[in-house]
């Protein structure tokens, strides 16, 4: 089966535009285009896929070193990996469709264009999306918000990233390093940010009568926004003495990572959210910390 599926995945990844090769342990294919590259691992196995889960992996194209991006194909339902694009029965389904039709009108297939239902319809139709578990009840959430008043559940769009850095600059006998690892979430509706991981979210069904609120930034935008986040956080200012004969005199250099040395995973993830409305005011509790918040979800809230 694994042979099989190398097969169909190769043909999706090159009907995207992707150069494709078969390739031994630790990944099962490799995939070489323009703009970025992955490396494919095909398997079931829990312990091979955390090895692979774990790694970073790096291409020399030309002068320059880029961080490979990482797809795990895998049936398992209870399989995990927090640092690769993950696809299942139903991702491979709709790709392989797509490459069919891509072929025979002669298109490219775009990964990122075909889209599953939305939120919404799978929220009503009883279906689940990737979202944090709901750890405090709304009698709780009544209780820390203290307000008296109707308790309402929404699930609010964050998207949730995973921002790796590598690399280097040295001047004179000063290096700094610009490697960092960072996850977090941003909200999708209003771009606060709160501490989350993908290891966090579950795939489950909705709570009853809950609303399900749509995202109003783009991931490109959340792309975006994120890598240049990071680049301010690892910009360094760095001094220097400088002795010229009997003058001394200082020199100041920012350095900065490189943006083609950071790579950015960005996954949709909803976040309950406990809304209490009373006499008076509105009050959003996070379902899944606890937390008062202090930033409206969405326009129209206000929040005392």
């Amino acid at each position: 089966m694994r042979e099989r599926t190398q097969d169909i995945v190769a043909t999706i990844l090159e009907s995207a535009g992707y150069g494709v090769e078969c390739a031994d342990e630790p990944f099962d294919l490799s995939a070489v285009g323009d703009r970025e590259s992955y490396v494919v691992l095909i398997s079931d196995d829990a312990d091979e896929i955390g090895h692979f889960d774990g790694r970073r992996f790096r291409i020399r194209q030309g002068e320059e070193i880029e961080e490979c991006r990482k797809i795990l194909v895998t049936f398992s339902p209870a399989a995990r990996a927090d640092n690769c694009t993950v696809w299942g029965e139903d991702e491979i389904a709709r790709y392989a469709g797509e490459a069919a039709l891509a072929r025979i009108f002669g298109r490219t297939l775009s990964l990122g264009r075909s889209t599953p239902a939305s939120p919404a319809q799978r929220a009503m139709s009883g279906g689940g999306i990737f979202h944090l578990p709901v750890k405090v009840s709304d009698r709780n959430a009544a209780i820390i918000s203290g307000t008296r008043g109707e308790v309402r559940c929404r699930f609010v769009p964050y998207w949730c990233y995973h921002c790796t850095s590598s690399g280097s600059q040295t001047v004179l006998s000063r290096r700094v390093s610009f490697d960092a690892d960072r996850w977090g979430g941003l909200n999708a509706i209003n771009g606060s940010k709160m501490e989350m991981t993908l290891s966090d979210a579950v795939d489950s069904a909705m709570p009853d009568d809950c609303e399900v609120l749509q995202p109003k930034i783009a991931k490109e935008e959340a792309e975006n926004q994120t890598v240049t986040n990071l680049i301010a956080e690892l910009t360094q200012k760095v001094r220097f003495r400088k002795e010229e004969g009997d003058a001394v005199f200082y020199q100041e250099e920012t350095l900065k990572p490189d943006r083609r040395n950071i790579s950015t995973e960005i996954t949709l993830v909803y976040v309950p959210v406990w809304e209490i409305e009373g006499k008076n005011r509105i009050v959003e509790v996070n379902a899944y910390t606890g937390e008062i918040l202090t930033t409206p979800m969405d326009e129209g809230v206000e929040i005392f």
